[in-house]
């Protein structure tokens, strides 16, 4: 009697059921293959920020280096405004605007000295103030204004802007010679297997990940067979 073989002809999916898809491009930074399961997100924020001090500003003092930062808070998009509410010599106390005007950061103090520069984290955001030959007066401000991106990216669990809130999944493997975008479907929503789903580079999504993939409709669950769900 023949030995029967048995070939699958189709790979296993990463869909369980009820999957909905939506036309994106995804931009990834070179080289590399993303396979089929991995975790995408959408940069919201470009990574460049214009910041400058106000032209009528009574002292002299600059801000510089501004970035958004990794971390649990994505900036918005506008202009954050930075606000000396109290004077002091070589330094000052600074207050933190969003761009809806509500305060995201109050009591920011620079370290006092001439020629001293700080280094502030606040909102989202990385900014260096330093202390100017002329001292900040009340009322002087800053500001850093963000601009929107809206790529969909390969998710970076150190990334910001964006790129550190899982809320995608790839459907199918894409292979980047370079630099560059391509078209793609990625699922937004439905039940996925847990086990296929994978952080590019890191392997398995972490329960934290689950959770944050579930506020955007994509529930990952565990199986072991398919058949244990189109029982239940």
């Amino acid at each position: 009697m023949a030995t029967l073989t048995i070939t699958n002809n189709k790979p296993r999916g990463v869909v369980i059921w009820d999957p909905v898809f939506e036309d994106e491009t995804l931009s990834a930074p070179g080289a590399a293959t993303y396979v089929k399961g991995t975790v995408l997100a959408r940069k919201t924020l470009l990574d460049a920020i214009t910041e400058a001090a106000d032209g009528g500003n009574t002292g002299d003092g600059t801000i510089t280096l501004a970035t958004v930062v990794a971390g649990p808070v994505v900036p918005l998009v506008g202009t954050y405004v930075l606000t000396v509410t109290t004077a002091v010599t070589n330094g000052g106390i600074l207050q933190l605007k969003d761009p809806n005007g509500a305060i995201v950061a109050s009591d920011l103090i620079m370290t006092a000295g001439a020629g001293a520069a700080t280094v502030f984290e606040a909102a989202g955001l990385e900014f260096t103030i330093t202390d100017g030959a002329t001292d900040l007066a009340v009322a002087d401000f800053f500001t850093m204004i963000t601009a929107a991106d809206g790529d969909v990216v390969v998710y970076d669990r150190v990334g910001a802007g964006g790129a550190q809130i899982p809320m995608m999944v790839l459907h199918d493997e894409e292979v980047f010679a370079g630099v560059g975008t391509t078209p793609v479907r990625p699922i937004i929503s439905g039940r996925l297997r847990r086990g296929d789903l994978i952080v590019h580079g890191a392997a398995a999504i972490t329960d934290a990940e689950a959770d944050a993939l579930r506020d955007f409709g994509i529930i990952p669950l565990a199986t072991t067979q398919l058949g244990e769900l189109d029982n239940q």
